[in-house]
């Protein structure tokens, strides 16, 4: 019987050529990939420090976001973008790339104006173009605006009003701004900046001043922690600042309550009003500095207090009527004209000292698992 053929092996050196090309193509496989996860990591990582050092130098309030919540358009080139940076002050989005070119060519909300006499007495709107509100119509056809899927129409970042492109005229580019719907809760630029010069020239007479903005101005100051409800103080801070002065907006775990409410000094006498943004425990810190105030003899600047409870256990809040959490169930203009609206009412606070003498030396230990608001006497406080 013939024996049977088989095929003669090959050199060693083919199999081994064959495994390295199977090593070779398993490395790429692998680390490929992780190659162009480090290096888009890298690249992302210098955008961002890129992108600080802008946010840094800025005068704009810029904040970066992965996704816009509307369809948005860059204000430089126009273009639809789905990420980018925005400016919580006046609203402003622009996509990375444009982002040096918006800083520079376009001015954010000033808090004060220069000392222009031209400007104090009747301060123009101050116009943006494309990203108007949903649902917005303009002042001079009172149509719908931002309708076309496109970058269009304009935006005063003081009176929120909308304009078409086509109504926009020049005589409008120069009217004088009444600051809208707030413009009872808004600190304007031009007041600032007045009672910076008073100051220098040693007068405190704001109340004359003041009644230029009418009687029923009362300004509104913001005090917000933005770490109370799962960080949702922080948006807030930015929806504020875009419907008031920036310079009334105050994140307290940045600037304690005590400093910020030392802006109450350069207002008429009770007319400030103060909206805690937090939970009992912010409030509590807001009154006890409210207390402070009245020891250094600012009685007649202490402000009403009004709350927007954040997070969980806002007893105080419930009971005065504001709720027992905010969860954005309403938008920010809601919740301003909410402040508004509120009568003020007394509220008693009380310093309670609790002190156990014992039977023979021997102490038995209590729990007391009710709220105590400590200071030392009464405060103002708004009721909705």
């Amino acid at each position: 019987m013939e024996a049977e053929r088989r095929p003669a092996p090959g050199p060693p050196s083919e199999g081994l050529f064959a495994d390295g090309h199977l090593i070779l193509w398993t490395l790429c496989s692998v680390l490929l990939p992780v190659f162009i996860t480090f290096w888009c990591s890298l690249q992302r990582s210098r955008r961002q420090l890129h992108r600080r050092d802008i946010f840094r130098k800025s005068k704009h309030g810029w904040r970066d976001t992965d996704l816009f919540s509307q369809p948005t358009y860059c204000c430089v080139c126009a273009q639809h973008i789905l990420q980018g940076a925005f400016c919580d002050c006046c609203g402003l989005r622009v996509d990375e790339d444009c982002l040096k070119k918006a800083d520079k060519r376009f001015q954010c909300k000033e808090i004060m104006l220069k000392n222009d006499s031209k400007v104090l007495d009747a301060m123009p709107h101050h116009w943006i173009r494309g990203n108007v509100p949903l649902c917005s119509y303009c002042m001079v056809c009172k149509q719908q605006c931002g309708s076309q899927p496109k970058l269009c129409d304009y935006r005063c970042i003081w009176c929120q009003k909308t304009v078409h492109d086509e109504c926009m005229k020049h005589s409008l580019r120069n009217e004088k701004c009444d600051f809208g719907e707030f413009r009872n809760l808004i600190i304007p630029p031009s007041y600032l900046t007045s009672i910076n010069q008073m100051r220098k020239d040693k007068k405190t007479d704001y109340e004359v001043l003041a009644s230029k903005l009418g009687k029923q101005w009362t300004p509104l100051i913001i005090l917000a922690n933005s770490r109370s409800g799962t960080n949702m103080g922080e948006g807030l801070l930015g929806e504020f600042r875009i419907l008031l002065n920036p310079v009334q907006i105050f994140d307290v775990t940045k600037t304690p309550p005590i400093k910020a409410l030392q802006l109450c000094t350069l207002l008429p006498y009770y007319s400030a009003r103060v909206l805690v943004c937090g939970g009992d425990g912010t409030v509590g810190w807001v009154l006890d500095a409210v207390d402070d105030m009245k020891i250094k003899g600012q009685e007649k600047y202490i402000p009403q207090v009004a709350v927007l409870p954040l997070g969980t256990g806002n007893d105080l809040s419930n009971t005065l009527g504001w709720g027992a959490g905010y969860a954005g169930e309403i938008p920010v203009a809601q919740v301003l004209r909410n402040v508004m609206e509120a009568d003020g009412i007394k509220l008693d606070r009380w310093k309670v000292q609790v002190t156990n003498k014992g039977y023979y030396n021997l102490r038995k230990p209590k729990i007391f698992s009710s709220k105590l608001w400590v200071a030392s006497s009464l405060c103002s406080i708004v009721f909705l």
